[in-house]
């Protein structure tokens, strides 16, 4: 049997005595591609996959939610400052 190597650390996994993550990518009934991990290795390798996956999510909101809310904050402040032209509240300068 050929030695399996660790995608993440490198190092050898024994197969009968390690505990071990096989990932497999398949074309219909086709091995494209098989990944060895070391069961704590396969643990830090997919919690900072999914750290990283979670923090493009949320860069991704960010780029999307500052334009709308500085929209939203001038026309309040907009808003705000055309109803007080009509009585003697101040003006709101800067937000």
């Amino acid at each position: 049997m050929a030695k399996k190597v660790c995608e993440n650390c490198g190092k050898e996994i024994d197969i009968k005595k390690d505990l071990y993550v096989l990932l497999g990518t398949y074309d219909g009934d086709r091995i494209v591609q098989e990944k060895y991990f070391h069961m704590e290795c396969w643990r830090r390798y997919f919690e900072e996959r999914a750290r990283q996956k979670a923090e493009t999510v949320v860069n991704g909101m960010q780029e999307r939610m500052i334009p709308i809310a500085k929209q939203l904050t001038q026309k309040l402040k907009s808003e705000i400052d055309r109803r007080s032209e009509n009585s003697n509240a101040p003006k709101i300068i800067n937000i």
